[in-house]
């Protein structure tokens, strides 16, 4: 984990489909080799890194959730704790910056959409 996590960033964006593919599947079931990488710094390093290329994010959040969902024993505890808080809230702050976007462009097609209201006919009496 340690080399992978001191790659120079084209070279892990190049290694990433890899190199989580197989983090994946080390993390899959519950085990020591799970416990081991889960708790390790670089670990979190490479996620964190990953999450920034919009082609690995899905895969970095897939892993984030196998994480953090449903583990039996837990997987998260005091040693990746706040690592995992960290990318979770990386998660959340690029989710509420596309929100504010896309809700400044669902205000833009709604203005765009109104329709004029038009005089009601006067009747003469």
């Amino acid at each position: 984990m340690h080399s992978i996590s001191s790659f120079k960033s084209d070279l892990l964006e190049k290694a990433a489909p890899l190199a989580l593919q197989r983090i994946g599947h080390c993390i899959k079931e519950p085990g020591p080799l799970r416990n081991e990488i889960i708790t390790s710094p670089d670990f979190w390093v490479i996620l964190r890194t990953l999450s920034t290329n919009a082609a690995m994010a899905t895969t970095v959040f897939e892993i984030l959730e196998a994480v953090t969902i449903g583990s039996s024993p837990p997987a998260i505890m005091a040693d990746n704790y706040e690592s995992a808080l960290a990318l979770l809230n990386d998660f959340a702050s690029d989710g509420s910056v596309g929100s504010t976007k896309e809700q400044k462009q669902d205000k833009k097609v709604r203005k765009g959409q109104q329709t004029k209201l038009v005089k009601p006919l006067s009747v003469v009496v």
